[in-house]
């Protein structure tokens, strides 16, 4: 039985996602209303240290399903051409899958798959990506030490694939504070669909941020493996796709990716320092410690983690969108990388505030 405010939470999500989205929005929330009420599939409370809810892990299979239904849909009423809707070429949505599949397996039976077995397997499937799209090698960044060792075929293939494989990981990481990855992931799209007019971006801004206000309102469904996996992959090997086809420039693309990828890189620089496995989960994330302060400043759990996911993507993602709606430059100039820079400055200094209240040992996983 719903209580009174989880029926609150429902009557909120619903006016917010028929108003914006109308039918369709409907459509998706009731999706999602039934996801949650499954047995399986259910969020390990110690995964990411922050949701402490009986949530669902299959947030990433409503996004895949109500994109494709979107997309059908306008093909049976003859309003979208579905091989045009697809936008890039089939290997990139091979490895998109492939990825989400190995994903759901994971959200089904967690810890059904160890997280070595879940590395070497992305490698896989972006080494074989990425070699028979050798054009997603991001030859041409402007950064002339990168712009050197991409040019060496052997090279510039491992390090595109070693990119690929920690984009995914740290999508995977930052999943479980409400509304991070979702907003990171509606704003990565609505500026993908703004620029290329694709069908597929669209259907995908769409299903996301209908899932960021189930999401943030609510906490109780998360991406799960299949759309961290699933939706990284198609988020990276899609930039790279654009950024090969001269839409947008490294630099832009560091901006609006900027917490998952410095997240990712501080993690590992942290964990080498500690002696601890590179890839071994713990709570030492900057979203954790910006959490145990808002734990602080609200009674509500649930707002406690919105607030930080969504503070956290007002300075990320949000500042690329800032730009890119007030024009700041044009989307292939390097000027970006000053935004960049201040990011990483301001992720070290509030990583640094954050520590000095409480202690590292508090946050490292059982």
């Amino acid at each position: 039985m719903l209580s009174q405010k989880d029926l609150n939470q429902l009557l909120v999500i619903f006016l917010l996602s028929v108003f914006l989205f109308g039918f369709p929005g409907l459509v998706m929330i009731i999706f999602l209303q039934w996801l949650t009420r499954r047995s399986y599939a259910k969020e390990n409370v110690e995964k990411h240290g922050i949701s402490r809810n009986d949530a669902s892990r299959l947030g990433g299979l409503a996004i895949f399903t109500f994109s494709l239904g979107l997309i059908l849909t306008g093909a049976y009423l003859e309003v979208v051409n579905v091989p045009m809707s697809l936008g890039m070429p089939f290997l990139i949505w091979l490895g998109a899958f492939l990825c989400a599949g190995l994903g759901f397996v994971e959200d089904l039976n967690n810890n059904f798959l160890t997280p070595k077995i879940r590395l070497y397997t992305t490698f896989v499937i972006f080494a074989f990506i990425i070699g028979c799209c050798p054009f997603l090698i991001p030859i041409g960044s402007k950064i002339p030490v990168l712009d050197l060792l991409l040019g060496f075929p052997v090279i510039g293939w491992l390090l595109t694939i070693t990119f690929c494989v920690g984009f995914v990981n740290a999508t995977n990481m930052a999943d479980g504070a409400n509304g991070l990855m979702p907003g990171i992931l509606t704003i990565t799209f609505s500026i993908f669909f703004l620029e290329t007019n694709q069908i597929i971006y669209g259907a995908l801004m769409s299903s996301c941020a209908l899932f960021t206000i189930f999401n943030v309102v609510s906490g109780r469904v998360f991406l799960g493996d299949m759309g961290a996996y699933g939706l990284g992959a198609f988020l990276v090997l899609s930039s790279l796709y654009l950024f090969s086809e001269s839409i947008f420039s490294a630099m832009f693309m560091a901006v609006l990716f900027s917490y998952p990828c410095v997240e990712l890189v501080a993690s590992l620089i942290r964990r080498s320092w500690q002696g601890r496995p590179l890839f071994a989960p713990d709570n030492d994330h900057l979203h954790n410690r910006i959490h145990q302060h808002c734990k602080q400043w609200f009674s509500s759990q649930t707002i406690a983690n919105s607030f930080t996911g969504i503070l956290i993507v007002s300075f990320s993602s949000g500042l690329a969108l800032l730009g890119y709606m007030g024009q700041f430059w044009e989307l292939r100039d390097n000027r970006w990388g000053w935004i960049f820079i201040g990011q990483c400055g301001l992720y070290s200094f509030v990583f640094l505030i954050t520590r000095i209240r409480y202690p590292l040992k508090k946050y490292l996983a059982n």
